[in-house]
This record gives C-alpha cells, sequence and structure tokens, in this order.
C-alpha cells in the first residue's frame, strides 16, 4: 500500500512538472521529445514520467503516436478562440458554485490566496504567478462541489495559462502582471462575498480580456513560436508556415 501511494505521489509530481514544463515552454510547443528525453528533463524515472504522459495526452498537451513518438501540443490559436465560449460559460457555472457552495474552509483557504497575492503582486514573476494561478483554479473547482468540471476545465486552463505566458514573456512591458493579478484578487473577493451575479460577470469579463489576449498574440508573436515546426518547414521549404 505504501509503495502504491509513493509511486502515485511520484506520477503527480511529474505530471505538474511536466504540465509546468509546457506551459513555460520548456518543452517546446510542436516539438518532438522522446520519453527518454522527458525523464532527464524532469528528473523523475520512467514509470512516473509514462504515467504523466498518459494523462498529458488525454489532456490533449502531448500528442502520441506510434510511428513519430511524443508531440508537445503546439499552441492553436484558432482552437482556443473557438472553445472560450465553452471555457467561458465553464468558468462562471465553476465560479458562481463556488460562491454558492464554498465552506468556511474553502473560504479561509480562498482568502489566504488573496493576502498572498495582494502582499506580492508588485514583484510578482510570471513563474511564480503561474503556480499559484494553477493553486486557487484547483481550489475554485473544489469549493464549486462539481468534480467533474475538472475534467474539462484543468485541461482548457493549461491551454490558456500556455498561451499567457507567451503574451507576458514576449508582449514584456506592454503585458503588465500586476493587471492580471488584481483581475485574480477581485474575483476571489467576488467568490467570498457570496455574490453570484457579479462573480459570474466578472468572470466574463475576464474571458472577454483573455479573447483580447489570443487576438494580441495573434497580430504579434511569430508563429514558429507557436509551433516550432514551422521554424522546420521554413528552413526546409523556404516558405514561412500559417498563422493559427
Amino acid at each position: 500500500m505504501k509503495k502504491e501511494k509513493q509511486s502515485r505521489s511520484l506520477s503527480e509530481e511529474a505530471y505538474d512538472r511536466l504540465e509546468s514544463m509546457i506551459v513555460s515552454t520548456e518543452l517546446l510547443p510542436g516539438a518532438r521529445y522522446t520519453i527518454q528525453q522527458l525523464q532527464q528533463q524532469s528528473g523523475l524515472g520512467r514509470t512516473p514520467v509514462h504515467d504523466a504522459v498518459k494523462r498529458l495526452s488525454a489532456n490533449q498537451l502531448i500528442h502520441v503516436s506510434p510511428r513519430s513518438g511524443l508531440r508537445i501540443a503546439p499552441v492553436n490559436l484558432a482552437q482556443e478562440r473557438t472553445l472560450l465560449p465553452l471555457r467561458t460559460e465553464m468558468e462562471a457555472i465553476a465560479c458562481g458554485l463556488a460562491t454558492e457552495r464554498a465552506t468556511p474552509q474553502d473560504h479561509k483557504i480562498l482568502r489566504i490566496f488573496i493576502a498572498d497575492l495582494e502582499a506580492s503582486k508588485a514583484e510578482l514573476s510570471l513563474e511564480r504567478f503561474n503556480v499559484t494561478d494553477r493553486l486557487l483554479n484547483r481550489a475554485i473547482l473544489t469549493a464549486s462541489g462539481e468534480p467533474l468540471l475538472a475534467n474539462t476545465l484543468i485541461p482548457l486552463q493549461t491551454l490558456y495559462r500556455r498561451t499567457g505566458w507567451i503574451y507576458h514573456t514576449y508582449l514584456g512591458p506592454g503585458a503588465p502582471m500586476e493587471t492580471t493579478v488584481e483581475s485574480h484578487i477581485s474575483l476571489l473577493r467576488f467568490i467570498v462575498s457570496g455574490d453570484c451575479v457579479r462573480t459570474e460577470k466578472f468572470v466574463r469579463e475576464m474571458m472577454e480580456d483573455l479573447g483580447n489576449m489570443l487576438l494580441k498574440v495573434r497580430q504579434s508573436i511569430d508563429p514558429a513560436t507557436l509551433d516550432v515546426s514551422l521554424a522546420d518547414m521554413a528552413v526546409r521549404t523556404g516558405v514561412a508556415g500559417p498563422i493559427n
């Protein structure tokens, strides 16, 4: 039993590490890797990495092909624009339910997030923000009392978090973190307040801002940054790949 628990723990750690590496583009969008390379980069063994890859594949973050191996999902802006209305509705439902159903313990956890974000917002790094964002998203889903929502929302949140990483990394001073942090603080305060109408309204405003971010990424970021295979294509053919 202890060995099984340790194995699950290592698999969770492998998933979190690889997911973070995908979000931060340390594992390049569109690039191919072997299991051995992922083991080396994550610092974990074959079994937990293999388990993590299966989950990441199910969540459409890694594409697995018997012939060509593993490929990190490229950033597909067209897909993200198409899925944004779905994410908007699901986030509104999750946050609305969290506002209605949050227990005193949930409120305590959300207030800790608020305090931490308030204290660090002026110097919060993108890396640390992404870790916090992932944890607070899971806390909101827990407070919603609907675990099935997580099956769809967590992979969507990861895809958009990666695009947000690219946005903040490449647009630099034009994409201040403090504004993003403030919006998350406001959302948490609405949830804790118990006002479902204001919570859901604010979620929709945040998703509208996310749509504007996708547009800026499409307009400003080199497509080869979103899918490194396009750079290889350009070298081979002398023609740039299409914009997502």
